[in-house]
């Protein structure tokens, strides 16, 4: 379909009507000889059609014999702009300068971008560059891509990987710094309880347990003692050394409970999308954002917002700039009313969510139990998880 359209744009087509009282006599006309039209429209006086530019010349006689009158409504296609260019030269000979100077602006570098670097400034690395000659302005040919990466490499010793991209007239430069390993810290410590819990195992690497499986402890309670001692049957004519402080190393497995409770609410005020919404467009550089049309700022008193960005590329050139569409979504506030059962079920899922948000990373949680009671005449879901978990924690002397 489309390569049809395309060919009917090059060789040129009319948009007609046509009216009289011998529309049908003139369309049945030209299907016995053969012309062609497309999208044929019935008209109160009427028909409306399109054709060819060439096949516009041989209806003109079948107008004539089918006593009909014809329009031209439009002309569309490649050779009536070629017409309409021939009398403003100086509108093409705009165009074609505007893309030879675009071409011509595309095969500099304009912008650099440095990302990965943490310890090392932006600037100091910019200083490097120019050292090489790299600044905005210079020509894509004079780059050595892989030579640029080593000679920063190189040149500065905290910097173990440079990798130097090209996207448009932005070059993109990626710094993977040295990776400096902390000094441990050897300074001695004990090791105390991170929360509440019951003791299931002790592990003691450096140091004395203070704790034995079964014992319920309190955050900030002492676990392992930072000391090394030394048995009294090890030194039997003699004193024993002095106890040692040394920094405690080991883990301490504990059953942990976390638990967060809801209130059962039989009327809530809940958020809903009206389904109004108002869009912002504009221009995102590096400079800044830049408006371009819409509304200027949030029209509604709550909404939800949805960002689009549109990359503006031409084959493999990108420009550092993109078309930001800001979507905002109106949102109005409304009384719902829940019967007991629903109000129940709504707070259980939010107090389960909750608690589950407490649990940390990578914890398995286990035997999530929930509990309804009344307070203050208030009714309540309480929800409770267990974990089983390491809550050793170095603390300060």
């Amino acid at each position: 379909m489309f390569l049809i359209k395309w060919w009917r744009f090059c060789r040129g087509y009319l948009v007609v009507t046509v009216s009289g009282p011998g529309v049908e006599r003139f369309i049945n006309l030209a299907l016995t000889r053969g012309i062609s039209f497309w999208d044929l429209q019935k008209r109160p006086q009427g028909a409306q059609l399109s054709i060819g530019l060439y096949s516009f010349r041989k209806i003109r006689p079948l107008v004539r014999k089918s006593r009909c009158r014809l329009h031209i409504l439009q002309k569309a296609g490649l050779p009536f702009i070629k017409v309409k260019l021939r009398r403003r030269r100086g509108l093409v000979l705009g165009g074609l300068f505007f893309l030879a100077s675009l071409y011509i602006l595309t095969s500099f570098i304009w912008f650099i971008e440095i990302t990965g670097n943490r310890a090392i400034a932006k600037e100091e690395i910019r200083g490097l560059i120019e050292q090489l000659g790299i600044r905005p302005g210079i020509r894509k040919k004079q780059l050595d891509l892989l030579e640029l990466e080593q000679d920063i490499a190189r040149m500065h010793s905290a910097i173990s990987w440079a990798g130097c991209r090209i996207r448009g007239t932005l070059l993109e430069i990626e710094i993977v710094e040295h990776r400096l390993e902390p000094e441990p810290d050897l300074a001695s410590a004990d090791l105390v309880a991170a929360k509440d819990g019951l003791v299931e195992r002790v592990l003691v690497i450096e140091g004395q347990a203070v704790v034995a499986p079964g014992d319920t402890v309190s955050q900030g309670d002492l676990l392992i003692r930072g000391v090394r001692d030394y048995d009294d049957s090890y030194f039997p004519e003699e004193e024993p050394p002095v106890p040692e402080l040394v920094r405690a190393k080991g883990e301490v497995e504990a059953r942990v409970w976390y638990e967060a409770r809801v209130p059962v609410e039989l009327r809530k005020q809940v958020k809903i999308e009206t389904g109004n919404t108002k869009s912002r467009y504009g221009l995102s550089r590096a400079e800044g954002d830049l408006y371009l049309w819409g509304v200027r700022r949030d029209p509604y008193d709550i909404s939800r917002r949805e960002v689009l960005r549109f990359g503006l590329k031409w084959r493999d050139l990108s420009f550092p700039i993109e078309v930001t569409q800001t979507i905002y979504y109106e949102i109005i506030t409304k009384l719902k009313e829940y019967s007991l059962e629903q109000a129940l079920l709504l707070s259980r899922e939010e107090a389960g969510r909750r608690v589950r948000a407490q649990v940390p990373s990578g914890v398995p949680a286990r035997g999530l139990t929930y509990e309804e009671y009344m307070e203050h005449g208030r009714r309540w879901v309480r929800a409770v998880v267990e974990t089983r978990e390491n809550i050793a924690l170095l603390g300060s002397r």
